[in-house]
């Protein structure tokens, strides 16, 4: 079995999962419907007194902090960030520079190997391991969803040992319209648009079998 795939497969294989895991997470930073929806569920703007438009104007300047390196500051009326947050949110953009580097190294790996016609050829021979991929996949959104808060803690420790993404209501009251909900969907969303991805190839590569039968 070892020798039916080759480096080029198990590469192939690679850059599929981290095109669904970095264009998923792209289009979940910009999906700013997400939080419209929260807003308008949890009633954000009328128990904080904000209106939904500074809400949402603040929301695109925060994502928008997050996708532009030369951007120096974030001016969220009515709030104001302490150091220690902005510290936070520059962290996280520094995350998500290597995501989209990851996406644009990703994408320019499919867009070669379909020029080359690897994909349209090879594809197939990797559907067991697509598919069991999302067997995974669905297993870690079901354990996340179950237990979201701990995890959600775990990962932010993890990944930001600083301590910095512990924001203080008083402090940074911008926390209070960013409730756990909001984040919550955002994963359940990234989760739904990384299966989405991979069941297209495994979909693409189921039909390469069956016309290869013909």
């Amino acid at each position: 079995m070892n020798g039916f795939y080759n480096k080029r497969d198990y590469v192939l294989l690679m850059m599929i999962i981290l095109f669904s895991i970095t264009m998923s997470t792209f289009l979940v930073i910009n999906a700013n419907f997400i939080y419209g929806i929260v807003i308008k569920y949890l009633d954000l703007n009328d128990k904080y007194h904000v209106s939904l438009n500074v809400l949402l104007h603040n929301l695109k300047v925060m994502t928008d902090f997050i996708q532009d390196p030369f951007i120096n500051g974030m001016n969220l009326t009515p709030y104001h960030l302490s150091k220690g947050a902005y510290e936070h949110f520059t962290d996280v953009r520094k995350l998500v520079m290597l995501d989209y580097l990851i996406l644009a190294l990703s994408t320019l790996y499919l867009i070669i190997t379909w020029y080359k016609k690897i994909i349209q050829r090879e594809l197939w021979k990797l559907t067991d391991y697509l598919k069991r991929t999302m067997i995974i996949l669905w297993l870690l959104m079901l354990i996340y969803l179950i237990d979201f808060n701990d995890i959600f803690i775990y990962l932010h420790e993890m990944i930001f040992p600083n301590h910095n993404w512990v924001f203080s209501p008083k402090k940074d009251p911008i926390i209070n319209v960013l409730p756990d909900q909001y984040f919550l969907c955002c994963f359940a969303v990234w989760f739904g648009l990384v299966f989405l991805l991979l069941i297209g190839f495994y979909g693409y590569g189921k039909l390469q079998i069956k016309t290869n039968k013909h």
